[in-house]
């Protein structure tokens, strides 16, 4: 309980992430079954496989939907004096609520058998879009409302249409009843992926020109470096969704192995598409750039990031600022946020970044080295991070067992010492699996997929940490170091899994070498981080 009032905010984002997500699998799916199965004359196994997706996405929808009203308005109850009745008329709860229900009347257009129930999720989608918006920062605008309103859902639907549709492309193509079929129903997905494309890159130029609005907003704002995030991650996609398009043409000369590359691609574009929906959750809880009136400068950020020499002598433990009690402690992590920090403490601090930076950056460096004839030891990496998760047991928290005088257990109590240790205990339990794998010791498939699986997980969940929010220059100074750092993992967990689903070839080879590379440009970012 403690952990989620401490973090209501992070909470917050990730419940709309869930929205986002559930909303573009929902209309998505219904694309899909509308624009591509059907005109396609899939079998009746590929579109029941389709209805049941449109089920499970509408129901996700709904629940989730309702449990962020539902939190967003106990937090909004228990911190004014407001009563439900005022509640009921707010803006947010009757947006959530309008979503909720029209996904349960989609869901249950999917349960009725016969034409008009399907084409009657045309105009509930419609309905559920206009909700949607409805709570978006395009509401919220005094000029251009209904400019701004459209923008957003065409980017809405173009997004589903892309990203949340192609979930269903792969269950198609696996469950197709032959090849053609296959064939047929990659291209009409391509046809439409372009389009949605397209509108969505002319959207979204269009939004972020009017909620960004300067040079200045996009780099000195918290803001803009989401959208900068958002428009990497964007890069990458097209990059691989002009592969698969090339794969698409030539499906009439060899379509079974060219199908399997299409089906990999499309997996790491699902995974990408959804930490750019995550990315654009973490937005939606911050202002837009026109309305930060203290943006941060250039010289201010250049004066921040410029390279130094990494801090590798730290401070003695007992000169930093002495520790209040746990139940204090516990205390104000309920109620308050986390207080301001000395300089020894950010040297502390520093000097942890610093040496993560370094096994990070080793790490990379010898996976890159085992792809090599003779260096075959280096494919041991994985035990460099054994050293990171001891690390961070040690230093993340120095007010507590073993450097502190708080107690080991009763520490548990306070949310960020939870937090690091839970993190500690995953690292080593991925250096163990990924040593396994490393040494042919651990041969199953999901073994091997867990590394690139927490690498995404993980660089995606810290693209939604806000550091400091009630300081607008110290969030987006920090954002600027743990931004790269989390786009860079994302990257290198993504090519990671694309070397292991691709058939052996030139592709998986690339892959195998891009990903260690990403690792260390990371380590090297955390060399870089600064607090002072």
């Amino acid at each position: 309980m403690i952990w989620l009032l401490r973090d209501i905010d992070l909470l917050s984002t990730l419940l709309r992430a869930a929205n986002l997500s559930f909303e573009a699998l929902l209309l998505g799916g219904i694309a899909y079954l509308l624009a591509v199965a059907r005109p396609a004359r899939a079998g009746a196994t590929v579109e029941s496989i389709c209805l049941l997706g449109i089920r499970w996405a509408a129901l996700a929808l709904a629940l989730s939907e309702v449990v962020a009203v539902t939190l967003s308005g106990a937090s909004l109850l228990g911190d004014s004096d407001l009563h439900l009745t005022d509640l009921i008329s707010t803006r947010f709860f009757q947006a959530g609520l309008s979503v909720a229900l029209l996904a349960l009347l989609l869901w249950g257009s999917t349960r009725i058998k016969g034409r008009r129930a399907v084409w009657a999720m045309i105009p509930l989608s419609l309905l559920l879009l206009a909700a949607a918006v409805s709570a978006s920062h395009a509401a919220a605008r005094m000029d251009n409302r209904l400019l701004l309103a459209t923008a957003t859902a065409v980017h809405h639907l173009a997004t589903a249409a892309w990203i949340g549709a192609m979930p269903f492309l792969l269950i198609s193509l696996a469950r197709a009843e032959s090849v053609e079929q296959a064939r047929l129903m990659a291209r009409r997905y391509s046809s439409m992926a372009l389009f949605s494309v397209a509108v969505l890159v002319l959207a979204g130029v269009f939004l972020a020109w009017s909620y960004v609005g300067t040079w200045n907003g996009l780099y000195g704002t918290s803001y803009g470096v989401l959208l900068l995030a958002k428009i990497y991650l964007l890069l990458v996609m097209l990059l691989m969704g002009v592969g698969n398009w090339l794969l698409v043409r030539r499906l009439n000369t060899d379509p079974q192995p060219l199908l399997a590359r299409l089906r990999r691609f499309a997996e790491a574009e699902v995974g990408l598409g959804f930490t750019v929906i995550l990315a654009a959750a973490s937005m939606s809880s911050q202002p837009p750039a026109v309305d930060v009136p203290d943006q941060v400068s250039r010289p201010v950020i250049v004066a921040r990031m410029h390279p130094k020499v990494p801090r590798l002598k730290s401070p003695s433990a007992s000169q930093l600022t002495p520790p209040t009690s746990i139940e204090t402690e516990v205390q104000v992590a309920e109620f308050h946020p986390t207080g301001a920090s000395d300089e020894t403490d950010r040297e502390w601090s520093e000097y942890n970044h610093h040496w993560a930076g370094l096994i990070v950056l080793a790490a990379g460096l010898l996976a890159f080295a085992s792809r090599f004839p003779g260096i075959h030891w280096a494919r041991f990496w994985p035990l460099s991070f054994a050293g990171l998760s001891v690390f961070i047991l040690l230093r993340a928290d120095p007010e507590n067992w073993p450097v502190g005088p708080r107690p080991f257990w009763a520490s548990f109590s306070a949310p960020d010492v939870l937090q690091h240790r839970a993190a500690a205990v995953l690292i080593l339990c991925f250096a163990a699996f990924e040593c396994a794998v490393q040494a042919g010791k651990l041969r199953v498939r999901w073994a091997s997929m867990i590394f690139p699986a927490m690498c995404a997980l993980g660089a995606a969940v810290l693209l939604t940490h806000n550091h400091a929010p009630s300081d607008v220059k110290e969030d987006l100074l920090a954002s600027l170091s743990h931004t790269p750092i989390a786009l860079l993992g994302a990257t290198a967990g993504w090519a990671r899994w694309l070397e292991l689903r691709l058939p052996p070839g030139r592709t998986s080879r690339i892959a195998g070498f891009l990903w260690p590379l990403f690792l260390a440009a990371a380590g090297l970012v955390l060399l870089n981080y600064r607090e002072t």
